[in-house]
């Protein structure tokens, strides 16, 4: 490549701008390119804030997590992903011209008249890369509710009400449920022959109606079928979080046979990230609601080199918790 003939303060501008484009489209770069923005500005930190009148919520920072930032991005007034922040002394905060919601703050401040000459270049530029990393963030999120993606799916897929109705079915669904006789979708509702298994249903998800937020509930069953067919296996995982992609869902349920890869849902995921065999087996019953001494104690391996995957998988897949892999199995439904 030739050098560059470019004015060095233009070069370094076209820098930054290269590497905030590249993180609009990939969350993990932002923590580099606000390192990059604060090393030009003569900072060592650098924070992108959403301001909510005297709230601070913190979107990136330069020396966070890249994984974090992936949680971060899409999100709206979500408690579990959201750090508040109080500002701490001797920062400065920055608006950055095209939203004034969007902020950065400073570990200096007092900026050298060259530096503030070029935020008020770049600042426009952070603004509009942070707004397109959310609305593309938002968008896969919201994808995870297309019928024509669940329908590429092998796993079978049903959204659920609290109330039990079918909010939506792929066609691996249905087909699988016309090969057993204990659940059946009976006008618009998921019904089972037995009143017991029927009573369990509906207070899973009445339960996971009034979680607030946070609380997710999982439970796994067996539906025999005749041979030659082996039993199916019912994973329902219930919590409002699924709400972001339909106001009334309150629940997912996978069907699929356990002995056919294609169609299991761990199996799945990892084939699409590119996971080890340790890591499916983590993510198999990550999708079943354990924890990491729970994992461990069905692993057969310390705690901590369950800790050691799951921090691998973050940086892999961009999240260690249930419900967020189950979006992750519906979002991008490419063949396995």
């Amino acid at each position: 490549m030739a050098p560059s003939t470019a004015p060095p303060e233009l070069d370094a501008v076209l820098g930054l701008a290269e590497e905030l484009l590249d993180a609009a489209y990939e969350p993990a770069l932002w923590p580099a390119a606000l390192a990059r923005l604060a090393s030009d500005l003569g900072c060592e930190r650098a924070l992108l804030l959403r301001a909510e009148g005297v709230r601070r919520v913190v979107l990136a920072t330069s020396d966070l997590d890249p994984g974090e930032v992936r949680r971060l991005a899409g999100r709206r007034a979500d408690p579990e992903v959201e750090q508040r922040l109080v500002l701490p002394p001797r920062h400065r905060e920055v608006g950055l011209g095209v939203d004034p919601a969007l902020r950065l703050l400073l570990d200096r401040a007092e900026l050298e008249p060259a530096a503030t000459e070029r935020l008020r270049r770049v600042g426009p530029l952070v603004a509009k890369a942070w707004r397109l990393t959310d609305t593309l963030a938002a968008s896969r999120r919201h994808q995870s509710w297309n019928p024509v993606v669940l329908d590429r799916l092998a796993t079978g897929v049903l959204v659920l009400d609290a109330a039990g109705r079918v909010l939506q079915a792929n066609g691996a669904a249905r087909r699988q449920l016309g090969t057993q006789g204990e659940l059946a979708i009976e006008r618009g509702q998921l019904r089972a022959a037995a009143i017991g298994f029927q009573r369990s249903l509906a207070e899973l998800l009445a339960r996971a109606a009034r979680f607030e937020g946070r609380g997710v509930a999982t439970e796994s069953v067996l539906l025999p079928r005749e041979a030659p067919w082996g039993p199916l296996e019912m994973l329902i995982v219930a919590s409002p979080r699924f709400a972001d992609a339909d106001p009334t869902a309150v629940a997912v349920a996978l069907l699929f046979d356990p002995r056919r890869e294609e169609e299991n849902p761990a199996v799945v995921l990892a084939r699409r990230h590119h996971l080890s065999f340790e890591e499916t087996q983590v993510v198999s019953l990550l999708l079943r609601g354990r924890d990491i001494p729970e994992i461990a104690a069905a692993l057969d391996v310390p705690g901590e080199a369950v800790a050691a995957c799951l921090r691998n998988l973050y940086e892999q897949v961009g999240t260690t918790r249930q419900v967020e892999l189950v979006k992750l199995l519906l979002a991008r439904a490419a063949p396995a």
